[in-house]
């Protein structure tokens, strides 16, 4: 196969979340979580059977028995919705602290302070929040006067794993976060989510 440099892919991504149930439309234009750290990995982690014949020193043929689809990267960006996302909390932000909501606006935490967010983490609900997500970077193909993206959808995902939150001297506060792609049985053929690269032409 002949050499293609174009096909070559350089550069970062940027990723959306937004509560289940909400559109990738609406996550394109407010769910943007800001910078990463290390990029953004989405792996996918198939685990294999042997099935094994006494007529073969060998395996005879391997199935995949199950798969695990995740996406990790490292939010760069300190704020308390970025938080709720890394430890999987409802993100959706609300007036009172009447409501469901975790993250609540204008809620009197300290007497005499009035707080203008506040991150309200307690005993969850054994069934995490799922998120949607969308990582858009850039795809092959691009040239000087058409500009190729590499869009990933998925509508179904979990904070996945342990994540910390410090504060050093000489470091930036992030999160970093693991999230496992659960696969979506109405959307048939395409149960984990797509992966769209598109040409917009300038």
């Amino acid at each position: 196969m002949a050499v293609n440099t174009a096909n070559i892919v350089v550069g970062e991504a940027t990723v959306g979340i937004g509560e289940a149930g909400t559109s990738f439309a609406t996550i394109t234009s407010s769910g943007d979580i800001g910078a990463t750290i290390d990029g953004v990995e989405l792996s996918w982690e198939p685990d294999m059977v042997d099935i094994e014949i006494d007529q073969f020193g060998d395996a005879a043929k391997v199935i995949q028995s199950r798969v695990k689809v995740m996406l990790k990267t490292t939010f760069a960006e300190a704020t308390l919705t970025n938080l709720a996302h890394a430890w999987n909390y409802n993100s959706a932000h609300a007036g009172t602290d009447s409501t469901s909501a975790d993250i609540v606006d204008n809620l009197d935490t300290v007497t005499g302070a009035s707080a203008t967010l506040t991150f309200k983490f307690g005993i969850e609900n054994v069934y995490p929040y799922e998120k949607i997500i969308q990582v858009v970077g850039n795809a092959p193909g691009t040239t000087a006067s058409a500009t190729k993206t590499r869009t990933f959808q998925a509508k179904r995902a979990v904070s996945f794993s342990s994540s910390s939150h410090s504060m050093k001297r000489t470091e930036p506060v992030a999160f970093p976060v693991e999230f496992r792609i659960l696969p979506t049985r109405a959307d048939v053929d395409y149960e984990y989510g797509k992966i769209i690269d598109q040409t917009t032409l300038s």
